[in-house]
């Protein structure tokens, strides 16, 4: 069975993530249900800056991982938006992605072209994966955006799926052959 899609927004501007499910949804994609607060308390959590925050670190604890179990019981292609993450370390992404384990992780950087992409993520994050957009998209641009890279990303898997049927019914029709 194929991984399901973790589109992961990255980049300096926040996004209402409400106002993009309806767009999102033409593309097979859904927002984990997790309120706005515990997104901003996982954020606080991979980025280590509780106690600037005036947070403790037991308040925040376990939110990513919230998500990522939200995400997961979605069953479907799941998007989220971490602009916080931008400026994540290196060790930090690593254990934003070390939830998303059963999950193939797409990373939407948002930063412009001007800007190249956050190095963090993108030494973790394979290239064809990665897809820079414009800054100061609207919501519902963003959300066509996200659902057009899902669209393109199923597209792959299902041509990747067609070569592997075509090789096994070739060898098959060999076989008959002889």
């Amino acid at each position: 069975m194929a991984k399901r899609l973790f589109l992961l927004h990255v980049g300096p501007e926040t996004v209402d993530l409400s106002a993009m499910t309806e767009v999102l949804e033409l593309g097979g994609v859904t927002v984990p249900d997790v309120d706005a607060d515990v997104l901003a308390h996982a954020e606080v959590e991979i980025l280590r800056t509780h106690k600037a925050r005036g947070l403790r670190r037991k308040e925040v604890e376990g939110a990513w991982a919230r998500v990522c179990r939200r995400a997961w019981k979605a069953r479907s292609d799941c998007f989220v938006s971490m602009p916080g993450f931008v400026g994540a370390t290196p060790e930090q992404a690593a254990l934003a992605l070390d939830g998303l384990a059963d999950f193939t992780v797409v990373l939407v950087v948002t930063s412009g072209f001007t800007a190249a992409p956050p190095v963090a993520w993108t030494a973790l994050v394979k290239d064809e994966r990665i897809h820079l957009l414009p800054a100061h998209l609207a919501d519902d641009q963003l959300a066509a955006q996200v659902a057009r890279i899902a669209l393109m990303e199923e597209e792959a898997r299902l041509d990747r799926r067609l070569a592997k049927v075509g090789k096994r019914r070739r060898k098959v029709g060999r076989r008959l052959a002889a």
